[in-house]
């Protein structure tokens, strides 16, 4: 399902619960899951900020980020909106979460912020790095070309995300390392463990700290 268009009939308070959501049907890869992979695929940019300014400065500025996106979806759920924030989310959900509070931003900052605070720089780099492609790419490739399914998961998606966060992962870890990490996040993708955005960072650097240790 496609957002459309929001009309809201205008009160005094701008309540959200006068608003309207249209949406058409549309298959395949749709404008939602665009935009939530373009906000999967944003945290690619979080270890280079890190290294052109500092860990600290973008973990508060993720943490920053964080609360006013719950202090948003508190205000939304109490019929009230705020300018951009709730836009943002009504365009990244899918039909089915927007009744509810939409968590799957949180998580992802959860999971990149405990990377950062949790790793070593370059293996917490690597971990942000197989969230951010893995997951978008292995949903992309299980819509497109899944033919086995593991619950509602694919194969075909899991080898993709497997052999595109590795090479991601090259970037900042030696190749042992990557393969380890990108399979670990990719086995947690797989097999649905809620919710991925938390669970392959803090997987695939775990994964990877230990392989470094041994």
């Amino acid at each position: 399902m496609v957002l459309i268009e929001i009309l809201c009939r205008r009160t005094d308070n701008c309540r959200l619960s006068s608003c309207t959501l249209q949406r058409v049907p549309q298959s395949g890869f749709n404008m939602t899951s665009r935009f939530r992979t373009a906000v999967h695929v944003s945290a690619l940019l979080i270890p280079f900020l890190a290294e052109a300014t500092t860990k600290s400065t973008v973990i508060v500025a993720l943490i920053a980020t964080t609360v006013a996106y719950t202090v948003s979806e508190a205000l939304r759920l109490k019929g009230m909106r705020l300018p951009f924030i709730t836009r943002f989310t009504l365009a990244m959900s899918r039909e089915d979460e927007t009744p509810r509070f939409v968590t799957a931003p949180i998580y992802l900052a959860a999971g990149v912020v405990l990377s950062l605070v949790g790793f070593p720089k370059n293996i917490a780099y690597a971990s942000i790095t197989i969230v951010a492609i893995g997951d978008p790419v292995a949903s992309y490739f299980g819509r497109k070309l899944g033919r086995i399914h593991v619950k509602q998961k694919t194969v075909e998606g899991f080898a993709a995300g497997l052999v595109v966060s590795f090479a991601a992962a090259l970037l900042w870890v030696p190749p042992h390392l990557a393969l380890t990490g990108s399979v670990a996040g990719m086995l947690l993708e797989l097999l649905r463990i809620p919710d991925d955005n938390l669970t392959i960072p803090i997987g695939a650097g775990s994964a990877m700290l230990v392989t470094s240790i041994l």
